[in-house]
């Protein structure tokens, strides 16, 4: 009955040594897909952010700043950069 009882708690450690394996490996799985979802999710956020501003923006040949500097007059252009033709 001794061997038995020997061979049976060398087979319960050996399990326990086995789930505790396997839990760690779970473990890190479970972060490593954590970390990969955060790095999508920034990259999609990043996608979508892009698309909102590209919309936003003007084309810098129908800007405000354009016409002053091609259309507006020298005073103009003074009050609104502060610098003259000559300085740009």
């Amino acid at each position: 009955m001794g061997s038995h009882a020997a061979g049976f708690l060398v087979m319960l450690y050996a399990a326990e040594q086995q789930r505790r394996r396997a839990q760690q490996t779970l473990t890190e799985l479970r972060q490593n897909l954590h970390v990969k979802r955060r790095h999508w999710e920034w990259q999609r956020l990043v996608r979508m952010r892009h698309y909102i501003t590209l919309d936003c923006l003007k084309n810098p040949a129908c800007s405000s700043w354009m016409d002053t500097w091609t259309g507006g007059t020298d005073e103009n252009l003074i009050t609104f950069t502060s610098f003259s033709r000559g300085v740009c």
